[in-house]
């Protein structure tokens, strides 16, 4: 899966001086199975970097939706915008609705045998982000 970041100083250069570059980026298809803030994130920074107007954010977000995810397409309205989208994905695939889920799957979370303790941690800071999301108060 392609991501929008650049991991070398000359590759970003070259996106900025070379316009087909920009042309080589590609927006991954999001298919409700994955982290959708992920996925939103990454829908943000590319919109913002190849300056998409709203229509243009609304054709490629629509475009890039697979599976269940896409099926948040049936019966858009005509006057649907990317907030629209973006709305029901979140209602559907986003995190807040499911909060008190990953509250329970932390409490529980154990060391399993043969696992490292980094990933672990890494399992954990993942899980904590999903059982307060920004906004929510910590009970």
């Amino acid at each position: 899966m392609m991501g929008c970041q650049v991991a070398e100083p000359a590759a970003a250069a070259a996106l900025d001086t070379n316009p087909r570059a920009r042309s080589l980026l590609k927006l991954p298809a999001y298919d409700g199975k994955g982290s959708l803030e992920t996925f939103l994130e990454k829908f943000g920074l590319m919109a913002q970097y190849l300056d998409w107007k709203e229509g243009d954010m609304f054709h490629h977000l629509c475009a890039s939706l697979d599976g269940n995810a896409g099926q948040v397409l049936w019966g858009l309205n005509p006057g649907a915008n990317t907030a629209t989208v973006i709305g029901l994905l979140r209602t559907r695939f986003g995190h807040e609705m499911q909060a008190e889920r990953f509250r329970a799957e932390l409490r529980a979370r154990r060391l399993r045998p043969g696992e490292s303790l980094q990933s672990l941690y890494l399992d954990i800071s993942r899980m904590a982000s999903l059982a307060h999301p920004v906004g929510m108060a910590v009970p």
